[in-house]
């Protein structure tokens, strides 16, 4: 131990542990049951409406039966009559009435009829809470991952985001569910005691001790549920990781027959999962069969009391002892439900914390849309940097470039060189971290950057496309419904209505999960007439057409050209000439720097620029410095 550290036993610092992880139990537990009053307002408070007249009348039932008893047992003259006021010592008040036996076992039949319809209702109210609750927790992490700053979002695995949208939330449902029959469980064991204590004051006395000691004596097993959560929390997120990584690169792993690496890693995550799940399993039979045995033995105790001690006659005898069937299972079922909760409890915990560290990066520009003007100059960067990570070498250093409006631009560089950091600022997905960006002279604020946004087209290499038909790919995104004459016009100028017009289904094709029923080439076409069709005003191309042929690259190309004249300002970043050949402007970066910018023409001319070099590459000819030359 350094010297000046307090020295802390290992007994205190345990039972520390102990209480914080209690304080922390008890404080995600009011918190759920907050949101849980927070969803439809007054429905939660209904929900416990339901849940004490559901409790009410499992007690009212139990009391129909004492008249019953005390009937059979009194009547020994066979008049089959009984007058309620007679009925015990008076502790239960009930009116002046004789009644036939007949009478309150219809009674008591109809009213569980009303009993069975009440619960039909409360179970669909209840069932429609749970939606409420759960489907506002989703939403608010969807709009949470919606409107956080994309440089977040690109730091965050993918695999955590879909594991938390998808199992996480579905866990929490579970965990909801629990917390309502834990909440009906009080009611109930409420309504039970108060009945046991209007039969006998000291027998629910009694059995109150016994309950409370009892779970007292079940809280190690409580703990060893808490912790098990985390440990499912743990495993789950591994295994949902490995599945995404494995669809994620099917191809690939089937194209060098590593399957078998995937599926021995998912083996071993199941193999698991199994032991930790029997190890809890066999932990909680070992705590169910505790609490049995103690609740038998309670049950004995109780009839020696009650009969040897106390005296009971036989119909307060029998009421005590259904109540005390009720109450005993009503202490297991609050103990079962609890540990049951608390393994699903960490991943309530565990969305909380994804969505507060979303909600702190919040987009400034999420919430707010002001229109903006068409670029009339250009996109101008002066002295821009940025770093993905503060530890790194930046990935823009001080870069001053333009882009003049209705003219193309190009960047072109190696990879890494910060091509597409230059696209996600000009896009307004980012923004600098030094220096200016100007939009036709001026910085935009965050209340015009999804009004930019409005004017920009965005295609990227990796084309997103959805498991739909082309048409729905095409409009999805759009925001209104195009004439057949534009679709079929973006897909002519992306090159891409022949191989439509090829399909027996046309634009009525499904495409597949990720676009899987078409080649990289045609994905990336249809991508291209999506964005086309925007109409917009600022286009940029990231590698968007690297799976294309010459030809189709030339098609694309001269479509682009045209769009250009007619006044859209573009940006194309490509590592391929036929993409870059059109442009008015080049850029070549080169570790987030500004290595060469000239007219297209001029540097085709100079045998030293990096946009002659790439010219040669594609031609097949050796480069100025190549020693074969």
């Amino acid at each position: 131990m350094k010297t000046g550290e307090p020295h802390v036993q290992p007994g205190l610092a345990s039972e520390r542990t102990r209480i914080e992880g209690t304080a922390r139990i008890t404080s995600d537990l009011s918190r759920l049951l907050a949101e849980f009053g927070a969803v439809g307002r007054f429905k939660f408070w209904l929900a416990l409406l339901l849940l004490l007249l559901s409790g009410l009348s499992e007690g009212i039932s139990i009391l129909i039966l004492l008249p019953v008893l005390q009937l059979a047992a009194n009547d020994k003259a066979g008049s089959g009559y009984l007058n309620l006021a007679d009925i015990g010592s008076g502790t239960i008040p009930l009116p002046d009435i004789s009644v036939t036996l007949a009478t309150v076992l219809g009674f008591f039949v109809g009213f569980v009829l009303l009993q069975v319809l009440f619960n039909r209702l409360k179970s669909i109210f209840l069932s429609d809470l749970m939606f409420d609750f759960v489907n506002a927790r989703r939403r608010a992490l969807f709009r949470a991952i919606a409107q956080s700053r994309w440089d977040k979002i690109v730091r965050m695995s993918v695999s955590e985001l879909e594991h938390a949208l998808n199992g996480e939330v579905d866990r929490i449902a579970t965990c909801g569910m629990y917390l309502l029959a834990i909440v009906q469980c009080l009611i109930l064991l409420c309504v039970y005691l108060t009945l046991s204590f209007m039969t006998s004051a000291i027998m629910t006395g009694i059995m109150i001790v016994f309950g409370v000691v009892t779970f007292l004596v079940m809280r190690p097993f409580r703990q060893r549920a808490s912790a098990y959560g985390h440990l499912l929390q743990t495993s789950r997120e591994r295994q949902f990781r490995t599945v995404s990584d494995f669809l994620g690169g099917l191809k690939s792993a089937r194209a060098t027959n590593s399957e078998n690496t995937y599926f021995e890693a998912f083996s071993d995550l199941l193999e698991r999962n199994k032991k930790d799940a029997r190890d809890f399993a066999r932990y909680n039979a070992t705590g169910s069969g505790l609490f049995q045995v103690f609740t038998t033995i309670g049950a004995a105790l109780f009839i020696l009391i009650a009969v040897n001690w106390l005296a009971l006659d036989f119909p307060r005898i029998v009421i005590l002892l259904l109540l005390a069937m009720r109450i005993a299972p009503q202490f297991l079922s609050l103990q079962t439900q609890m540990q049951a909760m608390l393994v699903d409890l960490p991943a309530w915990r565990h969305v909380n914390k994804i969505e507060q560290e979303l909600v702190q990066a919040e987009d400034s520009s999420a919430k707010t849309r002001q229109l903006v003007p068409p670029l009339q100059q250009g996109i101008e960067l002066n002295a821009v940097n940025y770093h993905y990570d503060p530890a790194a070498a930046p990935a823009l250093d001080k870069l001053s470039l333009k882009i003049n409006a209705r003219q193309v631009t190009a960047l072109i560089g190696p990879s890494g060189s910060g091509k597409s950091t230059v696209a996600d600022l000009v896009t307004g997905l980012i923004r600098p971290d030094g220096g200016d960006l100007l939009f036709d002279g001026c910085n935009l604020n965050p209340t015009q950057l999804r009004g930019w946004r409005d004017l920009v087209g965005y295609v990227s290499q990796e084309s997103f496309l959805m498991n739909a038909t082309i048409r729905e790919n095409l409009v999805a995104m759009l925001g209104r419904d195009p004439s057949e004459s534009e679709i079929w016009e973006a897909l002519e100028q992306a090159c891409a209505a022949e191989f439509v017009r090829g399909f027996p289904e046309g634009l009525q094709t499904q495409i597949g999960d990720r676009g899987v029923r078409v080649s990289g080439g045609q994905r990336q076409r249809i991508a291209l007439a999506r964005t086309l069709l925007r109409r917009p005003d600022f286009l940029v191309l990231d590698e968007a057409t690297s799976a294309l042929d010459w030809a189709a690259q030339e098609h694309v190309a001269n479509s682009i050209r045209k769009l250009a004249q007619d006044g859209m300002t573009v940006l194309t970043i490509a590592h391929r000439p036929s993409m870059v050949a059109f442009a008015d402007m080049v850029y070549a970066l080169d570790h987030g720097r500004l290595v060469e910018a000239g007219n297209r023409k001029e540097l085709e001319k100079n045998k030293n620029s990096a946009f002659y070099q790439m010219l040669q590459a594609e031609k097949g000819l050796p480069a100025k410095d190549d020693p074969e030359s």
